[in-house]
């Protein structure tokens, strides 16, 4: 059983990679869902007991005081007064409506069937709504107990279930997810180099990162180049930016000379 319940965990893998208010979203709903059986079969239950001893409780507690009403009012009708006092009246009508009340409620628990499509209907809409809500909630106020609460449960799945017991490295599989993202991204939405003003005599482009490398081709001013994503820092602290020109060159620049 354990190990079945460990697989489950493999689950948690993937949406690692989703945004953090997705898997607030996704897991809130899923619970949601999932306990949706229990509240089918416990809560009509629960209902109905609680129902029938509230109703049984309420009926021992009426019955010494419509004693007490009775031979207060016999009292009253010796002494030749037959007035009812309002809040006798008012006592007997609410001991009344509890009763009929809580005989609704336990017959009400056990039409099931019958409520059975709106009671589906009522936790999905409670739960797409708290989906929506809880992960607000959770990400605008990082501070609230609700927040380290999600923040507890997201740690333990990740190091004490997927990473300790699974054995599985999500930090590694996140860090190539992201690198293949932004490789992907830099070639949809390039990032393009311009040599500061103050370099009007233009920028060398250097087939290797330094000083020393052979020059490829130059930048002028009013002419841009594309950012491969790619840098590296030689041995006087320079750091140096991969490029690529206009024409399809190849080569390293200084980040000290563009923007």
């Amino acid at each position: 059983m354990e190990t079945i319940l460990n697989q489950v965990f493999w689950i948690w893998v993937p949406l690692t990679l989703l945004p953090v208010w997705l898997r607030i979203a996704i897991v809130t709903y899923v619970l949601i869902i999932l306990a949706r059986p229990i509240i089918f079969l416990l809560l009509p239950k629960l209902i109905e007991w609680a129902s029938i001893l509230v109703k049984k409780a309420v009926e021992y507690l009426s019955y010494p005081l419509m004693v007490f009403f009775h031979k207060f009012l016999s009292k009253r009708r010796s002494n030749g007064d037959h007035r009812i006092p309002y809040w006798l009246e008012a006592g007997e009508d609410l001991c009344a409506v509890l009763l009929k009340s809580f005989e609704r409620l336990e017959d009400l628990s056990k039409r099931r069937t019958r409520n059975k499509a709106r009671i589906k209907k009522m936790v999905r809409l409670v739960a797409f709504s708290l989906a929506i809500l809880l992960p607000l909630a959770i990400v605008n106020n990082p501070t609230t107990s609700y927040s380290k609460t999600w923040i507890d449960f997201e740690t333990w799945v990740t190091k004490e279930k997927v990473q300790k017991e699974l054995g599985y490295d999500l930090t590694k599989l996140q860090a190539n997810v992201k690198g293949k993202f932004e490789e992907v991204s830099s070639k949809v939405n390039p990032k393009t180099l311009k040599l500061k003003e103050k370099y009007q005599e233009g920028g060398n482009i250097r087939e290797t990162p330094s000083l020393n490398g052979n020059i490829v081709d130059d930048i002028k001013q009013g002419e841009t180049i594309t950012y491969l994503e790619e840098e590296q820092t030689d041995n006087q602290g320079i750091r140096w930016l991969k490029v690529e020109t206009p024409n399809g060159k190849t080569g390293w620049i200084s980040d000290k000379i563009v923007e």
